[in-house]
């Protein structure tokens, strides 16, 4: 992987800089909480942090050569809007039936700093109701089978009593998967099911991307995440950019990000001579200009008008030579990773 580095200096603050293949990473000195970084990265970038891949991690390190602590990424913990379903299969689900929720009066409270996962209350006063649990909890299980006559099935399983990840490898091997209740009639099924029993279901809460990224990519650093308590997350530039899970209101640099515009497609030569050589390529859109670099020299070059090709001649070359160029779309300043090819003159 090919990084780029820049260093600039804005307003007192360490700005760092750094190229991955889809987004530029910026190292902000300025310590802030999360929530105050993540406004600054809105407001002047893109967003906090989105990590999706190894080489995510080696862009980000990049960033900075000097600083050995900790700073903080976009992965948190939204108590609110972080709760998913074991059954991702978008198919399974209506119009909002992703979001039905029935849960007990002050849940989900994350009491204890580690309630992630949810049960069913089956039992008389507290009927259809749910709340967070530690997921190593055991206790019964409902798991969902499939549509069975159109309707969907269930099945209770009341003599086994395991966690909620172990709950989840036996619905998912045995039937579907943990169940999901996508509305009251199904909810009123499963508890008539359960019996007085508090049951698993498929709900549970891991941490949200900032951005909105479902990424799932996770580069925890050794025993984390270790506090249930601590909802944000920071990347440490002493440990190889391993996560840790923070207190969301201590004050530490930050990484942001702007998306890394696309390479430009079908770069390639159309026409030589002995003198000089015409590049062409496809445009990316209307706001993407381009930087063609070689020998040591860059030609900023702006997106025509139209849909056809871009079409760019280099001339003064000398006869019988190759020469190799390397074409960047850029956006807002940031360049893509970069296209290359070779061609050569025509002989005399």
């Amino acid at each position: 992987m090919d990084y780029r580095l820049i260093i600039v200096v804005l307003t007192g603050a360490l700005l760092s800089v750094a190229v991955a293949q889809t987004r530029q990473y910026y190292f902000v000195s300025t310590q802030l909480n999360w929530a105050n970084a993540q406004s600054v990265c809105r407001r002047d970038f893109t967003d906090l942090a989105t990590i999706e891949n190894t080489a995510d991690v080696n862009a980000v390190l990049q960033t900075t050569s000097n600083y050995t602590g900790k700073a903080w990424i976009g992965l948190y913990d939204d108590m609110e809007n972080s709760w998913r379903w074991s059954l991702n299969d978008s198919s399974f689900y209506g119009e909002g039936e992703t979001t039905f929720r029935n849960w007990y009066p002050n849940s989900p409270n994350n009491f204890g700093g580690k309630q992630h996962c949810v049960r069913l209350l089956s039992f008389s006063t507290n009927t259809f109701k749910w709340d967070d649990r530690q997921c190593d909890d055991r206790r019964p299980f409902v798991c969902y089978n499939g549509i069975i006559k159109g309707s969907p099935s269930f099945v209770i399983n009341q003599t086994l009593s395991l966690t909620w990840t172990e709950a989840q490898r036996f619905c998912r091997k045995n039937y579907v998967d943990l169940a999901s209740i996508r509305n009251e009639r199904e909810n009123a099924i499963i508890t008539e099911l359960a019996g007085g029993s508090f049951v698993w279901i498929g709900l549970y809460r891991q941490k949200e991307w900032s951005d909105g990224s479902n990424s799932l990519f996770r580069h925890w650093a050794a025993s984390e995440p270790n506090n249930g308590e601590h909802e944000c997350v920071a990347a440490s530039f002493a440990d190889s950019g391993r996560w840790s899970d923070e207190d969301c209101t201590q004050s530490l640099p930050f990484i942001c990000y702007r998306p890394t515009p696309q390479n430009a497609e079908s770069f390639r030569p159309s026409a030589q001579d002995e003198t000089s050589i015409t590049l062409q390529w496809n445009k990316v859109n209307k706001n993407v200009s381009f930087v063609l670099q070689f020998d040591g020299t860059e030609t900023n070059i702006g997106a025509p008008d139209g849909d056809g090709a871009v079409t760019h001649t280099v001339s003064s070359l000398t006869a019988g030579t190759k020469y190799t160029f390397t074409l960047f779309s850029v956006f807002e300043s940031v360049r893509s990773s970069g296209r290359q090819l070779t061609a050569v003159t025509g002989e005399i």
